[in-house]
């Protein structure tokens, strides 16, 4: 039996790809810097979060289950 679970396509690509940016990347590259009190990405690592968010946004995409099936 298939269970179905409503998810945020951005929220859970973006989560994805802030978790392998940090997990892989961290002691690699510069990942945040801050400025004016605000904590953001460096340019690399944005570069590399938007990436890697269109490589799982496209992948979550993939496997949605159209309405009217059972199947993926």
């Amino acid at each position: 039996m298939t269970s179905i679970i409503k998810v945020n396509i951005v929220e859970l690509a973006s989560e994805l790809a802030d978790y392998e940016l940090t997990e892989i990347l961290e002691g690699c590259i510069k990942i945040t810097e801050e400025d004016d009190n605000e904590i953001r990405y460096t340019d690399k690592a944005q570069d590399i979060f938007n990436d890697l968010y269109d490589k799982y946004y496209s992948l979550i995409e993939n496997c949605k289950i159209n309405e009217g099936t059972d199947s993926l």
